[in-house]
């Protein structure tokens, strides 16, 4: 954290450019001028740090998000055309978040995901976002899925692909004064059986078993296709 409060105090303190310097430090680096790409650089971190505090509650290290700003704006820097006429934070802007939302797709989620599967999912976020502030509930998914012309089974499959996975043995309560230490496996309702409800099931089991060993084997087969019991009998 202290590392990431310096590196604001720095951008913070860096004056931005105007446009004549930012056509002047252009020409140096097509130059070949190393100096004047790295003041680029530096005198647009801001910009990069404007794109890592929209991206950062994605349950990331914010150094890393942050070098990845930067990699995405060393980019645009080596790439801009002054030529062209545009404004440098236009460019770089698109060149961060590219390089930002890369990064999120890859170390967020089971799996890792397209750019672009992640700038939907995002997307996505948004507009149910602004949903629930105009209408004062969520969307349903079908509405959201209406919206982005896809199925809700699709947006169902896009989501879970997205979700990030917890280990049974993460702290069960966020705060450090409910003087709990239990974890998610703890709480989390199972659905196995109580050592009650297995040994209840192994008498009966032994009782059917018993039951069905007085009958002729026709019978025995009635009864177990009758009832299913067929695989029971056999565990």
């Amino acid at each position: 954290m202290k590392a990431m409060n310096s590196i604001f105090d720095v951008a913070g303190k860096t004056p931005l450019l105007t446009a004549e310097e930012e056509v002047a430090l252009s020409k140096r680096i097509e130059a070949g001028d190393s100096a004047a790409r790295d003041k680029m650089i530096q005198a647009n971190l801001r910009l990069a740090l404007s794109v890592v505090k929209k991206y950062s509650k994605r349950g990331v290290d914010l150094e890393d998000l942050f070098q990845e700003s930067v990699i995405g704006l060393a980019h645009a820097v080596d790439r801009f055309d002054w030529k062209k006429g545009f404004k440098f934070s236009t460019y770089a802007y698109w060149w961060i978040q590219q390089s930002v939302r890369q990064y999120l797709a890859s170390n967020t989620g089971p799996i890792n995901l397209p750019s672009n599967t992640f700038s939907k999912l995002y997307k996505i976020s948004e507009f149910e976002k602004e949903y629930q502030k105009e209408f004062g509930k969520k969307p349903t998914d079908a509405e959201v899925a209406d919206m982005f012309g896809t199925t809700s089974a699709t947006l169902r499959s896009l989501k879970q692909s997205a979700a990030r996975t917890l280990s049974l043995d993460a702290p069960a309560y966020r705060s450090e004064d409910s003087g709990s230490r239990a974890t998610l496996a703890d709480v989390i309702p199972s659905n196995a059986l109580s050592v009650e409800e297995s040994i209840d099931n192994q008498r009966l089991q032994a009782k059917i078993n018993e039951v069905l060993s007085s009958l002729t084997e026709r019978e025995k087969t009635i009864i177990k296709m009758r009832f299913g019991i067929e695989d029971q009998e056999d565990k």
